[in-house]
């Protein structure tokens, strides 16, 4: 450090030191929002981003959302830890719903049950389905066609909002999916493994 920089520094110090012997209310001040704002910062830091962003979501859930009768009680609690991938794409597989439609596959696709080819008459497909929630999720829900709007239904329908959620501008996660995404499972490494 310079002698001119520490010269600055220190005629600084000795203003603000003299400042605020002669303003005492200034230093109480000064101190307090000093210590607001650490405390706020320690808060927020504690928290995470990821929490922050599911609560700005979970605070105002739609009605749609609430009402899926494919959405399953949270799995948050749900023990994943020591499962193999294969055992835990099954896992998936069974508590998600994706057994309402499909069957276990082979190469490299899932099958359908029946429910699965009537319902899938006209049907892009799941990872198609998330594919072009990505791009809806971006135009506000008043703004939607009404093919994004019968898209829209149909990922919460199917249970996508287990893991996937919209929040503004975009396609996210929840707490669920950023837990299996953190354990490399994604609805495409599900397939992957259960359709070999």
């Amino acid at each position: 450090m310079s002698s001119s920089t520490g010269s600055l520094i220190h005629s600084t110090c000795e203003r603000c030191k003299g400042f605020f012997r002669r303003h005492p209310l200034w230093r109480v001040l000064l101190i307090l929002s000093s210590l607001a704002c650490s405390l706020g910062m320690t808060a927020l830091s504690s928290v995470g981003p990821a929490h922050l962003q599911t609560s700005a979501t979970t605070t105002s859930p739609t009605k749609s959302q609430d009402q899926s009768p494919n959405r399953p009680k949270s799995q948050l609690g749900a023990d994943l830890s020591g499962k193999t991938p294969d055992e835990l794409a099954v896992y998936i597989f069974e508590h998600h719903h994706c057994n309402t439609c499909h069957t276990m596959g082979t190469g490299g696709k899932l099958g359908f049950n029946d429910r699965g080819t009537e319902v899938g008459k006209n049907f892009e497909g799941c990872i198609s389905l998330l594919t072009s929630m990505n791009v809806i999720a971006q135009v506000k829900p008043v703004n939607r066609s009404a093919e994004e709007k019968h898209k829209a239904e149909r990922f919460q329908q199917f249970g996508c909002t287990t893991c996937h959620q919209i929040v503004p501008g975009k396609l996210g996660l929840t707490d669920y999916g950023a837990k299996l995404k953190s354990m490399h499972m994604a609805c495409t490494d599900v397939e992957k493994i259960l359709a070999k």
